[in-house]
């Protein structure tokens, strides 16, 4: 019983339940209580600030902080009940760490997680009701291992990557001994790597100058270890061919390689759901999907992330409540991704998301669906809503960054009835929703702001090629594939100026880069749409950014201020340069 204590250990756990049937923290009414570990352990049994060996309950309605400064905030090897309280948890790596089941039936949550996941259960992960606010700056926000079901509550989640979780028992970004220390990671920041305090020592950073190495992730989505570990790929290494010889894409973490048909065709997700996926890939069996599926039955949920908004390696199923995503900005990601069968049967669901990765449910037996595509990106602020014929406002969300894409399903999206799409009060969109699911407004294509189009929106998905680039001839291969943003291609760029045969210089204090050639001056700065040729200031289309182990830039501006000519071919996805 907690009644109004402050207690800080030196080498391990402030609290420890090491051996008990069941243990029981109560916090008292009207107190204030604050447990502290620190940054060194002597226990090699514990590594939590409060660690139970044994299931462990909290309840009680005073106020509790938990500074977890060795690894996670709170941990236990069995159960995890949260009956009730106000607890607030600072942790190094997981606030809220458990190896079977986490219950939260009540109560108050404010967890901060710097590198690893706000709330992690390897079993299984109930919300009944509480309010829970999770911001990770590194990881994930909610994770389940196998099966994750919320019934009630209010939850906010900001997410450095994926916002709500679920994996097999081999998807972990836990330290082992093929990967890399999370210590040792520089901090990432708008994607780019920063210097990053531990023990009071900065992790390492990039070397400078002239021949220094792009920057690299930590290791994840499926990055090979001698990557993660700071190395940079063999020059001999060939990324993975598809049977007509063009490179693949790295696959997604947890995700297998695509399956190829007997006539060479990509069978993923199922069929295309016109300028979406079909939930689910369909490449894993019942008993699989249901081990590891989100099911939302109720409650608020607030999301925004880096990653997936919602990643499922189960079966995705919301039958009730309200979800709202925001997020993802990047297009390697989705508002909502699964494995397994996707459905959206009842509740709301709205989504404000970048154009790549979106993955719906056709939802013929489900709850209508509409999917909009705006004609170019919009920023962080605008206000996007949806009315009906009667000029009833259905919804009203403020964007919390920026998006090309809009999702929302509702039990008030009547077959055949007529909805308007605004953004900041100016009509964007009118739509006539189907059974199901129903698409409208911009499908890809070339853009007609200068960058490269995406892919195709009505294209077959089976018959679909990936973005290819070609500079004087010659098929240039990358790390990390050419992706589409905004109606904008980013394209690795060690590779674009080995193959022109200019200079390139990272300086990782700046997070900039400096490409000489052809009596030109380039320089461009991770998360800044202002680029600088011989020192007079340009304006990008889409900012530089990290991706996967690449440092991606703009592939037309930067070819066209090189005195070079681009071409695009819709119908080959392919891009070619020449001198």
């Amino acid at each position: 019983r907690l009644s109004g204590v402050n207690i800080t250990s030196t080498n391990g756990p402030a609290i420890f339940f090491d051996n008990a049937k069941k243990a029981f923290i109560t916090i008292t009414e009207n107190t204030e209580n604050v447990i502290s570990d620190s940054k060194e352990y002597q226990s090699e049994d514990a590594d939590a600030a409060l660690f139970s060996n044994d299931d462990l309950e909290i309840k009680g309605d005073g106020t509790l902080t938990v500074n977890g400064n060795y690894k996670h905030g709170i941990a236990s090897d069995d159960d995890l009940s949260i009956e009730n309280g106000n607890i607030t948890v600072n942790s190094y790596e997981h606030a809220i760490k458990v190896n079977d089941t986490l219950s939260v039936l009540g109560g108050t949550l404010n967890l901060t997680a710097e590198t690893g996941k706000g709330m992690k259960a390897e079993k299984e992960f109930i919300v009944e009701d509480g309010k829970i606010n999770i911001v990770t700056k590194d990881s994930e926000g909610m994770e389940s291992k196998g099966t994750l079901v919320i019934n009630g509550g209010d939850i906010n989640i900001d997410a450095f990557e994926d916002g709500i979780n679920t994996g097999n028992p081999d998807t972990t970004n836990e330290t082992t001994e093929n990967q890399v220390d999370m210590s040792q990671i520089p901090k990432r920041q708008n994607g780019a790597a920063k210097g990053q305090q531990r023990n009071g020592e900065e992790a390492p950073r990039m070397p400078e100058g002239e021949n220094a190495e792009m920057p690299m992730q930590r290791r994840g989505r499926g990055m090979p270890p001698e990557m993660a570990n700071g190395k940079a790929m063999p020059e001999s290494a060939e990324p993975p061919q598809r049977p007509d010889g063009e490179s693949m894409p790295s696959s997604k973490e947890g995700m297998t390689p695509p399956v190829m048909s007997e006539n060479g065709q990509m069978q993923m997700r199922g069929q295309r759901a016109e300028n979406g996926f079909d939930g689910g890939f369909g490449r894993i069996d019942e008993e699989t999907a249901a081990a590891h599926s989100i099911t939302i039955n109720g409650g608020n949920i607030y999301i925004k992330s880096g990653g997936d908004g919602i990643d499922s390696n189960g079966n995705l199923t919301i039958n009730g409540g309200t979800v709202i995503i925001n997020g993802p900005e990047n297009s390697a990601n989705g508002p909502l991704d699964s494995e397994g069968a996707m459905t959206i049967n009842g509740g709301t669901v709205i989504s404000l998301s970048a154009s790549g990765m979106i993955q719906l449910p056709r939802n013929t037996d489900g709850q209508n669906i509409i999917k909009v595509g705006f004609d170019g990106a919009y920023e962080k602020g605008t206000v996007v809503s949806v009315k009906d014929k009667n000029d009833k406002e259905l919804i009203s969300l403020t964007a919390d960054g920026s998006y090309s894409n809009l999702i929302f399903s509702s039990s008030e999206l009547e077959t055949d009835g007529e909805y308007k799409i605004y953004i900041d009060d100016v009509l964007k969109e009118t739509v006539t929703v189907s059974e199901g699911l129903t698409n409208a407004g911009q499908m890809g294509g070339f853009g007609g702001r200068g960058g490269m189009g995406g892919f195709g929106g009505n294209r077959e998905f089976g018959k679909r090629s990936y973005i290819k680039v070609n500079v004087n001839g010659e098929s240039i291969k990358f790390d990390t594939n050419p992706v589409m943003k905004n109606d904008t291609t980013l394209v690795g760029i060690r590779a674009i100026m080995e193959a022109l045969g200019l200079n390139v210089e990272w300086n990782e204090e700046e997070q900039s880069v400096t490409i000489t050639g052809n009596s030109t001056t380039i320089k461009m700065t991770i998360g800044s749409d202002t680029a600088y040729v011989n020192g007079s200031a340009k304006k990008l289309l889409l900012a530089p950014e990290i991706i996967a182990t690449s440092t991606m830039v703009p592939v037309r501006f930067l070819s066209e201020q090189l005195g070079m000519t681009v071409d695009w071919n819709e119908e080959n996805q392919l891009i070619t340069i020449s001198e």
